[in-house]
């Protein structure tokens, strides 16, 4: 076959929710009409002769049929495991990608020099690349193939992560978290129906939670590597900063570890059947079949030969050569990719199922985000309630070199006395008087003079400037050799061990949760098993609003990303089982662009209503879970369609 027939061509006319109408009118139909060079074998057991005159009703019906057939002849075990496994190292770097972004912002911040404001945007440009890589390779899934498309997204993910790692501006560096974004976006779309489609109808939904497991799996490792390879406190991230390479940028380059090894085992994977046949490629095809067979070691014989193949009327056209103006072409590919999404067969299933993904989206990362913030609140809280006072003392000729934190000095004088080689941690000087003193190797974090009288002093190889001084008298004082010209004032409080025990809290109970999904999906239809797991989440939800103790929080968190994330679980495979073949990915990666654009909306909401009150997230959080509830009861169960 010649590789242009890998280009996808217009859309067949007849979905697969047709597929039930076509399967009887093909059982109607008198034995002298029907052609016998091989059998599609139904969901029922009925065994139907198609042969290489196809019906013009019964295109679509022919491909399914025979690709069900040839995977039943193929069976199912090593193969498919080992497509999982490798899979899923590719859907574990798409949870890693958002995960890692708490792990490196304090690193980040110091030496990049990052404000308040622009941290958010570090998070909102990754979101956005995500948004816009997982609809532009869901669109190339179906016109490329599976595996090529996701290799190619992976390499792009793999390359710039590595590249942001040596990146030395904020600039720059947002440049090149975005392009990887934009590359490992593609996992979620493109490893599901790659997966599927190599799997029989039986099988799917259980190697579809083989693979959905591995999600968490790139929270675990995410952390796990940090926790190895990076300092855990403020002080220890600004002293490993003065290093030329520091820990932060070997966290980097291995962070994508999961990409590489999942394109090392694309390399010997084999492209989708179902694509191939799609594409008409069916002699490639027919040599995936094969592989499978002898990877499983089935004990029958592989039957299926070339003869057996369905005839090029069950296949459509190729389209023609595209223009040579690649942007036009590309608007032109996006048009028609949308038009067929929201056809008049499709309209209905794709409204609702993209209304799912909004909310679960939203609902998800509001969570994250309500926790991280209240748990955060509730550390600083308990911080300064251990604060110290010292009013109105005097303290003379002093030599100071051990870290002085949480302490505010009032009305107190310091005369002749030395600071050196310290760090001061949350310690502020209001209405003090210093004279005759000297600040020498001395960092700052979140601390500050107020109302004070500095004289005759010297500040030297100190991260102290002006925005350290709030209204003070500073006379005939020495500053020399500033360290640092960034006006940040990084703090050192920064919480990342609460960080690596709650991600490891969630991901850890997630990943048995989703794999114990597949099993169920394999016996339950979809539309109940999302539609209890969105009420169990309305119902964990109320517990935030006594979120008054970390643990408590930590337990309400990890209750509700696992029901959601097990009700994804099931509508994904709504979308896998609700699209025909040459509009899955597209329809996948349309839906997963919504989820992250849901994510990026709900950040700023839930942080802004916890600073209200708890009550707001708490009644949004319920409300939203019962409107999914209740949409999920609209699902369409095509658990026995055949892909």
């Amino acid at each position: 076959m010649c590789e242009e027939s890998a280009c996808l061509v217009p859309p067949l006319e007849t979905g697969q929710n047709g597929q039930a109408e076509t399967r009887r009118m093909l059982l109607q139909l008198p034995m002298f009409c029907m052609p016998t060079s091989f059998s599609v074998s139904s969901p029922t057991g009925v065994t139907i002769g198609v042969g290489h005159q196809n019906l013009s009703s019964g295109n679509g019906e022919a491909l399914v049929g025979f690709h069900e057939d040839a995977l039943s002849q193929a069976a199912t075990g090593k193969a498919q495991l080992l497509l999982a496994i490798a899979l899923g190292l590719g859907l574990a770097a798409d949870c890693s990608e958002i995960t890692i972004l708490g792990y490196i912002m304090p690193a980040a911040e110091l030496q990049l020099c990052i404000g308040e404001h622009r941290k958010g945007w570090l998070v909102s440009i990754t979101l956005l690349a995500m948004a816009g890589g997982s609809l532009a390779w869901g669109i190339l899934g179906d016109h490329l193939g599976r595996r090529r498309a996701l290799i190619s997204a992976l390499a792009v993910a793999a390359l710039f992560s590595a590249v942001a790692s040596v990146m030395p501006t904020y600039g720059t560096f947002m440049t090149a978290r975005f392009c990887s974004g934009l590359g490992v976006s593609g996992a979620f779309p493109l490893t599901f129906s790659y997966l599927t489609e190599t799997c029989s109808r039986s099988t799917r939904s259980r190697y579809a939670g083989v693979l959905h497991s591995f999600w968490p799996l790139g929270a675990i490792f995410t952390s796990i590597l940090s926790h190895m390879t990076m300092p855990t406190g403020g002080a220890d991230i600004v002293e490993d900063n003065s290093e030329h390479w520091s820990s932060w940028h070997k966290f980097l380059i291995l962070s994508i570890l999961p990409e590489v090894a999942c394109i090392v085992g694309l390399i010997w994977a084999s492209e989708s059947p179902r694509y191939l046949l799609e594409a008409s490629r069916e002699v490639e095809a027919l040599a995936v079949y094969q592989r499978l067979h002898k990877l499983n070691k089935a004990r029958t014989q592989y039957g299926l030969t070339e003869l057996e193949l369905p005839g090029r009327a069950a296949y459509r056209d190729r389209p023609a050569s595209p223009s040579r103006n690649v942007i036009n072409h590309g608007l032109e590919t996006f048009r028609q990719a949308f038009q067929r999404v929201s056809s008049p067969t499709h309209f209905r299933t794709t409204l609702l199922l993209a209304s799912l993904h909004f909310l679960l989206g939203f609902l998800y990362m509001g969570i994250s985000a309500f926790s991280s913030t209240i748990i955060k609140d509730l550390r600083e809280h308990e911080y300064f309630l251990h604060k110290q006072y010292v009013t109105n003392d005097n303290f003379s000729r002093i030599y100071v070199n051990h870290t002085m934190e949480n302490v505010e000095y009032r009305s107190t004088t310091f005369s002749n006395a030395t600071f050196s080689h310290m760090n001061l941690n949350h310690v502020d000087f209001v209405n003090c008087t210093i004279e005759d003193s000297e600040f020498n190797s001395v960092k700052a974090s979140v601390s500050y003079f107020k109302d004070t009288t500095i004289k005759d002093s010297r500040f030297i190889d100190t991260d102290l400037t002006d925005h350290h001084f709030i209204n003070c008298n500073l006379i005939n004082n020495t500053f020399l050799s500033l360290v640092s010209g960034c006006n940040v004032d990084f703090d050192y409080n920064i919480y990342l061990e609460d960080l690596y025990d709650e991600t490891l809290a969630w991901a850890g109970f997630m990943f048995p949760s989703l794999f114990f999904m597949g099993f169920v999906l394999e016996t339950a239809t979809r539309p109940p098993v999302a539609t209890i797991a969105c009420a169990l989440t309305a119902a964990a939800s109320a517990g935030m609003f006594a979120a008054n103790a970390a643990f408590w929080v930590t337990t309400v968190e990890l209750a509700v990303k696992i029901l959601l994330a097990c009700a994804l679980n099931a509508v994904t495979m709504t979308v896998v089982e609700g699209y025909p073949c040459h509009l899955r990915c597209t329809a996948h990666g349309m839906m997963r662009s919504l989820y992250h654009i849901a994510s990026l909306c709900a950040i700023p909401i839930y942080s802004m209503l916890v600073h209200s009150m708890l009550l707001f997230p708490t009644i949004l959080t319920i409300s939203l879970a019962i409107i999914t509830a209740l949409l999920c009861t609209r699902i369409q169960d095509n658990s026995k369609v055949l892909l």
